[in-house]
């Protein structure tokens, strides 16, 4: 598939991207979550872009590492559901 060259805004600079056609919305919405959250942490008196881009990286990850826990306990969950129904099941079938 070919890629799509696209300009986006990121801290008052644009970037030239190149992305699959089908990315390009999520790229684009990145793009302005990033403004959206650099703005705001400039309202609450973070100047220095550094300083609010590193902020933004780091809640990221944060958020991230919280999405893989959970995805994990989920993961667990339905695991520790699917043996007790086969525990419940295959005697059933057994016979």
């Amino acid at each position: 598939m070919e890629e799509l060259p696209i300009r986006v805004k990121i801290a008052d600079r644009f970037y030239r991207l190149a992305v699959e056609p089908d990315s390009e919305a999520i790229v684009r919405e990145a793009a302005k979550l990033i403004q959206e959250e650099l703005k705001q942490y400039r309202e609450k008196g973070l100047t220095d872009t550094q300083e609010a881009l590193a902020m933004i990286a780091f809640d990221c990850l944060v958020t991230k590492l919280r999405g893989e826990r959970q995805m994990q306990r989920l993961q667990q969950m339905v695991f520790d559901k699917i043996t007790q129904l086969d525990q419940v099941i295959t005697p059933v079938v057994t016979t």
